[in-house]
C-alpha cells in the first residue's frame, strides 16, 4: 500500500472506532494537559521564588564569631583588615542589628533596623529605586539618615520618590528624625509569606546610630571569590594574627545557599512534572488495549487486505498510524484545554501563567511517540494473523 492510502485508512479506522477512540483520545488529552497546565505553573512559581530568593539581598559570604559568649566581638576595624589583607575578599561589611519602631503620622510599625556602611551596595544586592545609599561619612557618623523599602515608601507617602522626606525611628525607647536619602525594592516579600506575615519591615541606617561605641557587629558580610575553606583559614589567620583574637571565626556561603535553594525549586517542578506523567502512561495503556480491542474486531478485514496482497509490514503500520493519529488528536485537544485553564489562571491569579513553545511542541510530541509505542504490539499481532483463519472469522 501507499503511504496515502495507509494514512486514509488509518483516518477512517479512528473513525469507527467512535467510543473507543473518543476515550483513548481523551486519556491522553487528560495526560498531556495535566503536564502543560502543572509545567506552566511550575515555570511561574520558579520564577517568583528565584526573584523572591534574590530580593532578599543576600549574596557571597558571612563571618561571625563561633563562640558568641566569649567576650570579643568583630568590629568595623577587622572588616577594614580583611579587606587590605584578604586578596579573594573584595569588600568587607560590618552589619548591626537592631529593633525598632517607625512613625508617621497614622502610620507605625515594628521595624528591623540594619547598621550598615558604605559598602552596602556591593555586598547586599539591592535595587535602589530612588535617591542613593549611604556615603562613608553618613555611616561612620552620628548622622542620621535612612534607607527604605519601597512598600514602607507607599504606605507613608504614596509614592516612592521619597527621598529628603523624614521618618520617626524609635531605637532604644528614644525617638528620632530621620532624613530618607533612598528607596530600594522589598526584600522580604518571601520571608513575611514563610512567616506568615510577621518579619518586620527593614529599615538599613548608618552603622554608627545602630552600634554603639562598645559594642561589635554581630556579622561581617563579605563579597568575595573563592572556596568557603579558603576564606575561612585567611580571616582566622587575620583575626588570630594583627588583631589579637582568640575565638574562631565562622564562615557560612550565602550565594551558596541561595543556589541551592534554586535548585530545589527546579527539582520541585520536576517531581510535579514526572507526577503527571503518570497519566501519560495510563493513556499509553489506554490505547493500546483499544488497539488490541480494534485487531480483534477488524479480524475479517485484515484478512481482506492481505488476500489482495497487503503486506504484513503494511498491516502493521496501519495500526501504528491509527494508534499514533488518535493521540495526536487527544493531544492537540489537551493543548487547547491547558491553553484555556492557562488563561483562566492568569485572569484569577494576576500572574502570566502560560505554557512555553518548548513545552507545548515536548508534550505533543511525547504523545505521539506514546501513541507509536502503544500501537506497536497490536500491530504486531495484527500483521501476524494468519489471513485464512482471519477470513474464516
Amino acid at each position: 500500500m501507499r503511504g496515502s492510502d495507509l494514512i486514509r485508512l488509518a483516518f477512517g479506522q479512528v473513525k469507527r472506532g467512535g467510543v473507543r477512540s473518543l476515550l483513548c483520545g481523551c486519556t491522553v488529552a487528560i495526560g498531556v494537559c495535566a503536564i502543560s497546565v502543572i509545567g506552566a505553573v511550575g515555570d511561574v512559581a520558579q520564577d517568583e521564588m528565584h526573584e523572591a530568593i534574590h530580593a532578599i539581598g543576600l549574596r557571597g559570604m558571612t563571618c561571625y564569631l563561633e563562640d558568641a559568649q566569649s567576650g570579643e566581638v568583630l568590629t568595623p576595624a577587622f572588616a577594614e583588615a580583611v579587606m587590605e589583607s584578604c586578596p579573594d575578599v573584595q569588600t568587607a561589611m560590618p552589619v548591626k542589628y537592631q529593633t525598632g519602631r517607625y512613625q508617621n503620622g497614622f502610620h507605625s510599625g515594628d521595624a528591623l533596623l540594619f547598621g550598615v556602611d558604605e559598602n552596602m551596595g556591593q555586598v547586599l544586592d539591592v535595587d535602589l529605586l530612588s535617591g542613593r545609599l549611604l556615603t562613608a561619612g553618613e555611616a561612620n557618623g552620628q548622622v542620621r539618615r535612612a534607607v527604605i523599602s519601597q512598600t514602607l515608601a507607599e504606605q507613608l507617602y504614596g509614592r516612592v520618590d521619597v527621598a529628603g522626606r523624614n521618618l520617626y525611628l524609635t531605637i532604644d525607647g528614644q525617638e528620632q528624625i530621620f532624613e530618607i536619602v533612598g528607596i530600594i525594592r522589598d526584600q522580604t516579600q518571601m520571608l513575611s509569606g514563610i512567616a506568615g506575615g510577621s518579619v518586620p519591615t527593614i529599615i538599613y541606617l548608618p552603622y554608627a546610630v545602630v552600634a554603639d561605641a562598645g559594642q561589635g557587629a554581630d556579622q561581617v558580610l563579605l563579597s568575595c571569590t573563592g572556596d568557603t575553606q579558603t576564606i575561612e583559614r585567611q580571616l582566622n589567620a587575620i583575626a588570630q594574627g594583627p588583631l589579637g583574637l582568640h575565638s574562631k571565626i565562622g564562615v557560612q556561603d550565602l550565594s551558596g545557599y541561595l543556589g541551592t535553594v534554586d535548585k530545589l525549586a527546579e527539582q520541585a517542578v520536576w517531581v510535579f512534572l514526572l507526577v503527571a506523567g503518570i497519566s501519560m502512561i495510563v493513556a499509553l495503556g489506554a490505547v493500546a488495549g483499544g488497539m488490541l480491542s480494534a485487531a480483534h474486531e477488524m479480524r475479517e478485514e485484515i484478512g481482506i487486505y492481505r488476500a489482495i496482497g497487503a503486506r504484513q509490514t503494511d498491516v502493521f503500520w496501519l495500526f501504528v498510524l491509527q494508534a499514533a493519529l488518535i493521540c495526536a488528536l487527544g493531544a492537540a485537544c489537551g493543548l487547547l484545554a491547558a491553553h484555556g485553564l492557562c488563561l483562566a489562571a492568569s485572569h484569577w491569579t494576576g500572574y502570566a501563567v502560560s505554557a512555553s513553545p518548548q513545552l507545548m511542541t515536548g508534550c505533543f510530541g511525547v504523545a505521539v511517540g506514546c501513541g507509536v509505542l502503544s500501537g506497536i504490539a497490536p500491530a504486531l499481532h495484527a500483521a501476524h494473523l494468519d489471513p485464512v483463519q482471519t477470513m474464516r472469522g
